[in-house]
């Protein structure tokens, strides 16, 4: 179950990163990782309802399970909002293979907060994926600056190392609290969090309303892909479920090409290739 919901995660979230990369052309970064909470949280508050209904939600939680909270949203709105920053810099299929490389730095956060331990092979995997991300910009060419482009892959990096340490305290959380539950706790935090910074601009108002539908389908892919996410952490370790997630890098450079007509489509799919390769060889020592 644990492998259908991380890949189920994984088309969701190449979906909603998509949308995002559609509103990065119109949206500032902050504002944009900002709006991907608000407006998730009334489908997390529709979902919740009807589980509680249901009598399968009984929204158990402790004083641990708000300190993850705390600390995930902290890490969650960093993560998202270097994400949307990045994306304003360059090619979402140059970006992508940058905002994959988690499983890489799980290798190291993970240990340290989980306590989840690798072989010899993660090893491995990590080299691959990493080459894959240096495939990627070798001889890259484009309209974009140098400089442009180079601050989005920074950023992408930045973002990637956020989002580890997110599996991480995901990973803690979902043992004490439902998926839903803590999706919809996380993502509030993260959106509280966030409003000082997004909505200091006055034009916000105005902002939403001209892309309000991209933005309720955004918040709609965002509750689906985080339950997707936090319930398989349910039954795979965080380095597992991040490294299965990363096929959703395919979905990011065949999207690119076709939605926004990126270039080096054939290179950045041998770079997709070799990172998901490096996934597999990370994932494969737990089956």
């Amino acid at each position: 179950m644990g492998t259908i919901f991380s890949l189920l995660a994984a088309v969701i979230g190449a979906s909603k990163d998509l949308v995002s990369k559609r509103l990065a052309f119109t949206l500032h970064g902050t504002l944009s990782a900002f709006a991907s909470f608000l407006y998730a949280l009334p489908f997390y508050v529709l979902v919740l309802a009807v589980l509680w209904i249901l009598g399968i939600e009984a929204f158990a939680f402790s004083g641990a399970f708000f300190l993850l909270v705390i600390l995930r949203s902290v890490t969650d709105a960093a993560a998202e909002s270097l994400k949307m920053h990045s994306l304003t810099h360059g090619d979402i299929s140059l970006l992508s293979p940058f905002l994959s490389l988690s499983p890489a730095f799980l290798l190291i956060t993970s240990p340290l907060i989980t306590g989840d331990q690798f072989t010899a092979s993660g090893a491995v995997g990590v080299v691959l994926v990493v080459f894959g991300a240096i495939v990627v910009v070798y001889r890259r060419r484009g309209r974009q600056s140098e400089a442009s482009v180079a601050r989005g892959i920074l950023l992408a990096v930045a973002s990637s190392f956020c989002f580890s340490l997110n599996a991480c305290f995901d990973r803690l959380a979902v043992q004490i609290a439902s998926p839903a539950l803590s999706g919809f706790a996380m993502t509030a935090a993260a959106a509280l969090m966030l409003a000082p910074f997004a909505l200091r601009s006055g034009d916000w108002r105005s902002e939403f309303s001209a892309n309000s539908r991209n933005l309720w389908g955004r918040g709609c892919l965002e509750v689906a892909f985080m339950i997707a996410k936090l319930a398989a952490l349910q039954f795979l370790q965080a380095p597992y479920v991040s490294a299965l997630m990363k096929s959703s890098i395919l979905v990011s450079v065949v999207g690119g090409r076709v939605l926004f007509k990126e270039q080096d489509f054939a290179r950045r799919m041998l770079a997709s290739a070799l990172i998901i390769i490096g996934c597999v060889v990370i994932v494969v020592q737990e089956f």
